[in-house]
């Protein structure tokens, strides 16, 4: 019994406190960072951070939506691109994932709160407000009574992490400030617009891991292939089916990908605006399948890398200013 207790405590231990990212007066022009949304393909957003660490380019401030809110509010509260991806690593394996759950029950609001996978983040960053930062975060999500985008930068971050990322039909909407609140990627899945409305920056990269309109007119964009299944693999997929709703072709998978439909249209324009886009490698992949987790942070190491000389140029001194467009999706309230 003493054992077990211990074991408990050791398990459910604080980690290492965050230790904060002093933030360097631009010299050049100063920089923002949209992360899109996608499920564990947003890990790319980790491998993007490690290399404009590794290079010394200051990122002054960062917005995100869902998946995006997440890495970026554990980036701006002072984790390196090294710690997001030992975090990551902790969550390789489904058994890890399932601790996370708590689901709701009867499942008529969504199949499970988020509160776990809130208290999970709060073990990294606490009760940390978006007003005790140095660096500006946006966190993008939706009322959807009034049907605003809210991009909130102020308060508690775990609750605008955990309004960000409450997909609908999975996580039951998030109530924030008296608003009822979900994932920020059904509205603005890569909100450049924010940034510049809100961040007071002179140029924006912008990461989608979102499929391009390239992508999906050559057929690249499934998360997971049906083909060549053996036959013990169909078997199961048959009574899985039966027994999931999140399971291919179910209600809240039919549901899930009419949104990416939506997404991938609002990316796109999105990416119009910004100076630069990312688009680390698609490959095939579940957007739950975080056991790839060093796979996407290696493809987005790699797209940085590949474009790192385009950053560098943007924030030379004499640049050609970017001509800021309207931002129409930032009409509504902002909390």
């Amino acid at each position: 019994m003493m054992l077990g207790r211990l074991l408990r405590r050791l398990i459910t231990a604080p980690r290492t406190k965050r230790v904060g990212r002093p933030l360097r007066k631009a010299a050049v022009g100063k920089l923002g960072l949209a992360l899109s949304s996608g499920g564990a393909r947003g890990l790319a957003h980790v491998g993007v951070l490690q290399v404009l660490e590794e290079n010394d380019i200051e990122v002054h401030a960062i917005a995100g939506s869902s998946m995006g809110s997440y890495i970026g509010a554990l980036w701006a509260a002072g984790f390196s691109g090294r710690e997001l991806e030992e975090l990551a690593a902790e969550m390789h394996d489904r058994k890890q994932l399932w601790r996370l759950a708590d689901p709701v029950i009867p499942p008529m609001r969504g199949l499970f709160r988020g509160l776990k996978a809130k208290a999970h983040l709060e073990r990294s960053i606490g009760d940390l407000r978006f007003e005790d930062l140095e660096r500006r975060l946006l966190i993008v999500t939706v009322d959807i009574d009034t049907k605003e985008r809210l991009v909130l930068r102020r308060g508690k971050i775990s609750d605008a992490v955990h309004a960000s990322c409450a997909m609908p039909g999975i996580i039951a909407p998030v109530m924030f400030e008296g608003r009822r609140c979900v994932d920020g990627g059904v509205v603005d899945p890569l909100p450049v617009g924010a940034l510049w409305k809100f961040g007071e920056v002179d140029r924006v990269i912008a990461v989608s891991v979102l499929p391009s309109f390239e992508e999906v007119e050559a057929g690249r964009i499934d998360d997971f292939s049906v083909l060549q299944q053996s036959r013990t693999r169909r078997i199961f997929s048959a009574v899985n089916r039966c027994l999931n709703l999140m399971a291919p072709g179910n209600a809240v998978d039919t549901f899930r990908q009419s949104i990416r439909a939506a997404q991938i249209r609002m990316a796109h324009e999105s990416e119009k605006r910004a100076d630069l886009c990312l688009r680390p490698a698609h490959f095939e992949a579940a957007w739950h399948d975080y056991s790839n987790f060093d796979r996407f942070i290696q493809a987005g190491r790699e797209v940085a890398l590949e474009h790192l000389d385009e950053i560098r140029s943007l924030l030379q001194t004499g640049s050609q200013p970017h001509v800021k467009p309207n931002d129409h999706l930032v009409d509504g309230c902002v909390a």
